[in-house]
């Protein structure tokens, strides 16, 4: 006969410890499940990511309006590999290029700072940036293809951000401060103001800066800003993440001008030899380095001064600047300029247009009041133009192109033309 184990007791100070422990884990799940994001986000996905649709063979010959979609929180049109995104409200959707149907949604119940297709050749994701309580922080990156949800992540962060996207790097940036992600959304860099820097020698050694502008370009970033001790506008050019001790690697540092009178200058160009700046110019041509009227300037990574070129513009254009096919386009508010990708020189400007264009089989076209204009890449002289109807819409018009569908940014709106 066997040995018997007598059963283990349990006194009753044991069964309300363990009560006790169950409830706060059951209390500490629910808090933690009720501030995540999946309990303030719903998601429709796609089974399957759809084909990549076939580059055009030529541009058309006439335009009609298939479909609109609200999307506030960009001011081009965002594309994937496959789809169009557009981002309104607290919503992110993809749609199909031909017909504006949607392919996945993904919601949160937070305000949209902004949306960013990215890494289309490769990983294919949206990234998109909501508001909490800590500025533009919370940040989601979507499959591309499917919408499932792919990272995320939440630090300090402005209450408005621009983000722009480099091939290599995102770039969110606000009047105090910016950060890098790679497409792990794991931070390059942060750089401005840093609430309890752990290692205050990490940034170059300036305080109080107020980022007027900001543009990533070859694994580098620009900012133009404004600090302690600075009498006008500053270049600054940085790397895009830390080095291997973990600071921010400084590229150059220069003044653009003497004082801050009138607007600041804008980047509008980033490549791996050059960052190009939009200056607005003054009147007192007495200023050293500056214009008396608008002008691309073209500086090195080092931020050395390359070139100088007088443009067509306003003093505080609106705007992003846009990248297709190795130009980059930056409308002036009188006329759009065609820069190349990698020297960042002006190759040609178009006066008369209402925003930034896209390069369609070959050839380029401009968005013009009431029609779109087709353009030679190489000189940019007009070879024939498409009448477009935009109603009532008289405002500043981004154009990009998927497959055979010509797409606009309207304002809040993303317009599918075929």
């Amino acid at each position: 006969m066997g040995l018997r184990i007598a059963p283990e007791r349990r006194t009753r100070l044991d069964l309300i410890v363990t009560a006790v422990l169950v409830v706060a884990a059951v209390v500490v799940g629910v808090v933690v499940w009720a501030g995540s994001s999946a309990r303030h986000s719903e998601a429709d996905t796609a089974a399957n990511a759809a084909e990549a649709p076939q580059p055009a063979e030529a541009s058309p010959g006439d335009l009609e309006q298939v479909w609109s979609a609200p999307s506030a929180a960009t001011s081009v049109p965002q594309l994937t590999a496959s789809s169009v995104v557009v981002a309104d409200g607290g919503t992110v959707r993809a749609l199909d290029p031909t017909s504006g149907d949607q392919r996945w949604r993904y919601h949160r119940d937070l305000p949209l700072c902004g949306s960013l297709a990215a890494w289309p050749g490769g990983e294919d994701l949206v990234v998109g940036v909501y508001r909490n309580s800590r500025g533009c922080s919370e940040v989601t990156a979507l499959n591309g293809g499917t919408g499932l949800r792919e990272a995320q992540r939440s630090s300090d962060a402005d209450d408005t951000v621009a983000l722009a996207f480099d091939g290599e790097y995102v770039m969110s940036a606000g009047p105090t401060r910016l950060e890098t992600w790679g497409s792990n959304l794991v931070r390059g860099i942060e750089y401005g103001r840093v609430d309890a820097p752990v290692n205050p020698e990490v940034a170059p050694d300036r305080s109080n800066c107020r980022l007027y502008s900001a543009l990533p370009g070859a694994n580098r970033v620009a900012v133009i800003e404004r600090c302690d001790g600075d009498f006008g506008y500053r270049l600054t050019v940085l790397g895009s993440a830390e080095d291997s001790d973990e600071k921010i690697v400084q590229w150059g540092t220069t003044m653009l001008t003497q004082t801050s009178h009138g607007p600041a200058p804008r980047l509008v160009a980033g490549g791996p030899t050059s960052f190009s700046v939009y200056d607005p110019g003054t009147d007192d041509t007495g200023e050293v380095g500056r214009a008396p009227g608008p002008s691309v300037r073209v500086f090195t990574p080092e931020v050395a001064a390359v070139a100088t070129r007088p443009v067509a513009g306003v003093a505080a254009p609106a705007g992003s600047p846009s990248v297709d096919s190795g130009v980059v386009m930056f409308w002036t508010g009188l006329g759009t300029l065609v820069l190349d990708g990698n020297s960042g020189n002006v190759l040609f400007e178009v006066t008369g247009t209402v925003g930034t264009g896209a390069v369609m089989a070959g050839e380029l076209l401009l968005p013009m009041p009431g029609r779109i204009s087709v353009r030679q890449l190489s000189d940019g002289r007009e070879s024939r133009s498409i009448p477009v109807d935009r109603g009532n819409y008289d405002g500043n018009v981004a154009l990009r192109v998927l497959g055979d569908t010509v797409l606009e940014q309207r304002g809040p709106t993303v317009v599918g033309l075929r």
